[in-house]
């Protein structure tokens, strides 16, 4: 059983804190005399407590931002695939791998097309859109639905090839170079390698 100073030093506040805790609940402990004693197994669940889900109906909704892979804009892709398929070859593989990523980690890697929403998503016509995701499925970046004209579903190839490597690209760029070691266990990062 710890004191109060003792819990206090653990959790690294003012013992005046604790004692407050201890009094209204938030912290479990034992009475004795004008002074409380804690048990270590309280202070190892109260620190390993998991953080309540948030409830608020903004956050069970739809992604409101849309997360990337900042490192595929450093690669030297956006260059590739513009010079490969026209201006139209980066915003176009972009904004598949932004929907692929909104889908966080679902069963199939594979993603549907809505073919008319994406259009209005990139900004440009059917046509040319249609042409560009079959090129870039011709350059071995996406799998496409075969049975279907236009295609049903899309799937990025991964990993993604990419001229500049993900090693050599500066942490600050999205890239691996002088990262802290827990930055690779980022899922965006490791989607797109693996």
């Amino acid at each position: 059983m710890l004191t109060v100073q003792e819990t206090a030093e653990i959790l690294h506040m003012n013992p005046e804190v604790v004692r407050r805790w201890l009094r209204n609940g938030t912290l479990k402990g034992t009475k004795v005399g004008s002074d409380w004693r804690i048990a270590e197994a309280t202070i190892d669940a109260f620190l390993n407590k998991a953080a309540a889900v948030p409830t608020d109906p903004a956050t069970q909704g739809p992604k409101m931002c849309v997360k990337f892979p900042k490192w595929l804009d450093f690669s030297g892709l956006p260059a590739q695939l513009n010079e490969a398929l026209g201006p139209t070859g980066w915003p176009v593989f972009k904004k598949l791998v932004e929907i692929d990523f909104e889908k966080e980690d679902k069963v199939t890697p594979r993603f549907p097309l809505d073919l008319p929403t994406f259009c209005q998503r990139v900004g440009y016509e059917e046509k040319t859109v249609l042409k560009t995701i079959q090129g870039l499925a011709r350059l071995g970046f996406l799998t496409l639905d075969q049975r279907h004209d236009p295609p049903e579903w899309v799937q990025i190839k991964t990993p993604v090839k990419t001229p500049r490597s993900i090693l050599d690209i500066p942490f600050s760029e999205g890239g691996i170079k002088g990262a802290p070691e827990k930055a690779c266990e980022s899922r965006c990062l490791r989607r797109y390698l693996l």
